[in-house]
């Protein structure tokens, strides 16, 4: 019988174990699949400017829809190593990256030289740490896809929560992910040697988190009608939904703008 598909989602204690060891293993390739730069290969040089280029596309984006929005304190939601961080902080007067992992938020902090970029860790469901109305952007790209969607839920209302009255929310979200492998089914087999490997692979499949092991980047999707019906109860309303191009996933960009406050988490 197939599994609920909540046991098989990390829970964020076990995301953030995942993450800190693949900080150690080869972190700007976890960040930054590019082929080829696995192993440590990527020149930290080159994958600072991939953020540069990127946030400056993006921030062209939010300047079309919503011109002269404010630029006074950006927030980046799951910021990794710093790489679109560092980026945003050319176009803000401050900006605090975020992440899960406090090995990223450590090599983030040795790489960044920007006195107004400030790296921090937060390991809960929640942004509690940020007054209301904290941010004039808030800004997310492939971190949301690595987070089962009841926190992303939750994570949405709080970006807008955070944001002050007319900031802007700009997050990544994949609407599809490919499928899973292997298949969740559990197939008997006669030969013992076959049937402990079958069950060694189908607990492994199904509670990933619970095997430091190597280390998984789970998928996860939300979709559009999820997210938006999210934002909307949550006070912000949605300037464009954008296709992102990002491998076999049909990747969404979200841009929203809050415009009243919405329900409180409670905390």
């Amino acid at each position: 019988m197939p599994m609920p598909e909540d046991s098989r989602q990390m829970r964020l204690w076990q995301v953030r174990r995942h993450w800190d060891a693949l900080a150690k293993m080869d972190p700007f390739f976890a960040v930054l699949t590019d082929p080829g730069k696995e192993g440590n290969k990527w020149a930290i040089s080159e994958f600072f400017v991939t953020g540069v280029a990127e946030v400056a596309r993006d921030v062209e984006r939010l300047e079309a829809l919503a011109p002269g929005f404010a630029r006074e304190h950006a927030l980046d939601f799951g910021c990794g190593a710093g790489r679109l961080t560092q980026a945003l902080g050319l176009h803000f007067a401050r900006t605090t990256g975020i992440d899960i992992s406090g090995h990223m938020v450590e090599l983030a902090g040795a790489h960044c030289t920007l006195p107004q970029v400030a790296f921090v860790q937060n390991t809960r469901p929640d942004l509690r740490m940020f007054a209301d109305g904290s941010f004039s952007l808030v800004y997310s790209r492939i971190t949301l896809q690595h987070i089962a969607p009841r926190y992303t839920r939750r994570y949405l209302r709080e970006f807008v929560r955070v944001l002050a009255p007319g900031g802007l929310l700009s997050v990544q979200i994949p609407e599809r992910v490919p499928a899973g492998d292997p298949p969740d089914r559990l197939r008997f087999s006669l030969w013992p040697p076959t049937m402990v490997m079958r069950i060694n692979r189908y607990i492994r499949y199904h509670y990933p988190g619970w095997f430091p092991g190597t280390p998984k980047m789970q998928m996860y999707a939300l979709s559009r009608d999820e997210v938006l019906q999210s934002l909307a109860e949550a006070g912000a309303e949605v300037l464009s939904v954008d296709q992102s191009e990002h491998g076999n996933v049909d990747n969404l960009v979200y841009i929203a703008r809050k415009v009243r406050a919405g329900a409180s988490l409670p905390y």
